[in-house]
């Protein structure tokens, strides 16, 4: 039973007081609660947030618009409720009944007619509560999701060694964002009865070597079942147009949770999965069915798949301790070129799959291959992973940790480990069998207390490793990025096999001519993290400016001050084009930041990959914006439109090839 919809109601409480109510005869829905509420009951649309909801209403302004968003940030302080009628089917009588949440953000209670039933914490993994003993079938009862404030995760600058909520960092704020800490139901939510066995989650793995004539599938499943059963399991492949596989492979379970890895028999007629302008991207459809006793089926799952096979090759001239870094994919080598993925909102339960596919279209387009879903982040909703498999970009996914600038050292303590643990655990679940997934990386920018990238010596990321090479072995795991001896290029260890996998610049520095030069002595094997800065187009500046002037773009006006100070542009541009802070022309320093963008990424592009296989990729830092920044290293703005640095890389990797 889906719960998504706009059939929810959102209430505000004073900290704690659902809580406290709930122990009363009639719960926290007793009329005389009513008192305790600060907001009452507004419509709201799930999923979502606290804070679209509460925008839709009128009760807080745009944070998008002027400095706003420091009169948002009271939100994250209180208590909400996500309240809602729901009807039991009579035919779920003796059957256990679930409340499967993909994403609760953060920590909370599950409710029933005003009494707690369960608690939940963890934005970054899915819940399933058993909600059997509070729901009636062929009753209607009010749900409510009930969350706490958000915990004081760290912004930007703060201690990797001390996080251990692991809630989206960005949103804490970061230097392309504002503080603005979601809360709420942010992705599908919904009530299922299951029997006593039940398929809890599924993990598809894949083995294609054309040459060896091996083309394999695996299922790793997660089963729970009342009492041990010997049971069968159906493994049905198809496409379009025929039956691929199907198989019923015999298993059994014992008591509670069961974990199995069942392998078909037989070698597959299948096509190749090719990444973007390589070839065609055939995906099969994964039926599996598990059979009870009598061979009935007691609860199925469905899925696709892709058959690739991923090796990578040494650079050239590449030092024996170097990673290899260049990717081959099914027995081609290619250039990885791609953009690091962040967020699409900063409310991002609201993104839609058509948010999602009108970005990925963009990047495709441009002839990229592949995303780098960065670490301050999460784990992306399942369409955005199903959407890269259609359109051939290639994904690394980074566990949810990054750099924080006092210190960059993941945890170590034992808690922090724990929820790690349990966190990594679910992503590979989740999307390990995804076609497109390239690559796993324990988090962005770690770094011991010496400067040295992590490795496997340190238990967070030593444990991360270990989950990804139990369930998916297939898939590389990266300690971290960068991960190679230098943190970034130098001209003076040039030459000395030093630049591995490297990050920056982000900044031009000198004129145009000063960065190519930078480019055309570079030696590194991997840039996955650069970048040049430029304004956002002047209608969206007009759009979110507020009451502020825009002009000038400096340090000493608040609205960029205050806004974007990181990426003011203005010390080295104005000398160089005579702009005046007296004479406003913001249209011209708008045109003329955008196209010196564009020369600059461009120009990085074409220098590395004209030097593979030498040098195996660039990611650009970064692909979209969540928030209208003024200015930026982003080359696709907050309205989806790309700027003219996008159409720049499509000239390298797409129009001059053909």
């Amino acid at each position: 039973m889906e719960l998504d919809g706009e059939e929810w109601s959102l209430i505000g409480w004073v900290p704690n007081t659902p809580q406290w109510l709930a122990g009363r005869e009639k719960g926290f829905l007793d009329p005389e609660a009513v008192q305790y509420q600060c907001l009452p009951p507004i419509p709201a649309i799930v999923p979502g947030a606290v804070q679209e909801d509460l925008l839709r209403a009128d009760w807080i302004s745009d944070w998008n618009v002027g400095l706003d968003s420091w009169q948002c940030e009271w939100v994250e302080h209180r208590n909400w409720e996500y309240r809602r009628l729901v009807e039991i089917p009579e035919t779920w009588e003796g059957k256990r009944i679930l409340l499967q949440a993909k994403g609760l953000d953060y920590a909370g209670h599950v409710a029933v007619d005003g009494h707690m039933v369960a608690g939940f914490s963890g934005m970054m993994v899915p819940h399933s509560i058993d909600l059997t003993d509070a729901l009636e079938p062929g009753k209607t009862h009010w749900l409510s999701i009930v969350f706490q404030q958000a915990p004081p995760e760290q912004g930007q600058i703060g201690y990797t060694s001390r996080s251990q909520w692991f809630k989206a960092r960005f949103a804490y704020r970061w230097d392309w964002c504002p503080r603005m800490v979601p809360l709420g139901i942010w992705d599908q939510i919904g009530l299922r009865a299951v029997g006593p066995l039940s398929l809890e989650r599924c993990l598809p793995t894949t083995d294609y070597d054309a040459d060896r004539g091996l083309v394999r599938l695996a299922v790793r499943l997660d089963v729970r079942s009342e009492e041990p059963i010997s049971a069968s399991c159906r493994v049905k492949v198809t496409d379009d147009e025929r039956v691929v596989a199907d198989s019923v492979l015999p298993c059994a379970f014992g008591q509670g949770a069961s974990e199995t890895l069942l392998s078909l028999p037989q070698d597959l007629e299948v096509e190749a999965w090719w990444p973007n302008g390589m070839g065609e991207r055939p995906l099969y459809d994964l039926e599996v069915s598990l059979l009870d006793a009598t061979g009935q089926a007691a609860d199925v799952w469905n899925g696709r798949v892709g058959f690739k096979q991923v090796t990578w090759q040494h650079c050239e001239g590449a030092p024996k301790n170097a990673e290899p870094w260049i990717c081959a994919v099914n027995g081609k080598p290619l250039f990885l070129c791609g953009v690091n993925w962040t967020p699409i909102r900063m409310t991002y339960g609201t993104v839609t799959e058509d948010m999602y596919r009108e970005r990925l279209a963009l990047y495709a387009d441009a002839g990229m291959t592949l995303l780098r879903v960065w670490g301050g982040a999460f784990l992306e909703k399942d369409c955005f992973y199903r959407l890269c498999d259609e359109m051939g970009l290639m994904v690394w996914q980074e566990f949810p940790l990054s750099s924080s600038g006092v210190d960059n050292c993941p945890p170590d303590d034992a808690t922090a480990l724990q929820t790690l643990a349990t966190i990594a655990d679910s992503f590979v679940w989740r999307r390990g069998g995804q076609a497109s997934l390239l690559v796993w990386s324990g988090g962005n920018e770690l770094f011991r207390l010496d400067g040295v990238p992590v490795d496997t010596g340190h238990p967070a990321i030593a444990m991360m490793a270990g989950t990804c090479a139990r369930l998916t072995p297939e898939v590389r795991f990266v300690n971290t990025s960068p991960s190679g001896p230098s943190f970034g290029y130098s001209p003076e260890r040039a030459g000395q096999g030093l630049h591995h996998d490297i990050h920056g610049p982000w900044q031009i520095t000198g004129t145009l001519d000063d960065w190519r030069a930078h480019w055309d002595a570079h030696d590194a094997m991997l840039i996955s993290e650069v970048g040049a800065p430029s304004c956002a187009a002047l209608d969206l500046l007009e759009a979110y400016r507020g009451d502020l002037d825009l002009w000038p773009p400096t340090i000493n006006n608040p609205l960029w001050h205050l806004r974007q100070p990181w990426w003011l542009q203005w010390d080295r541009i104005a000398p160089a084009e005579g702009f005046r802070v007296d004479e406003p022309e913001m249209a011209r320093y708008v045109e003329v930041s955008q196209m010196e963008q564009a020369e600059a990424l461009g120009y990085l592009v074409a220098s590395a990959k004209g030097r593979f296989p030498a040098c195996g990729g660039v990611m650009i830092w970064m692909g979209h914006d969540c928030f209208p920044c003024l200015a930026n290293t982003s080359i696709v703005d907050y309205w989806g439109r790309a700027k003219p640095a996008l159409k720049a890389i499509k000239q390298v990797l797409v129009e001059d090839r053909i």
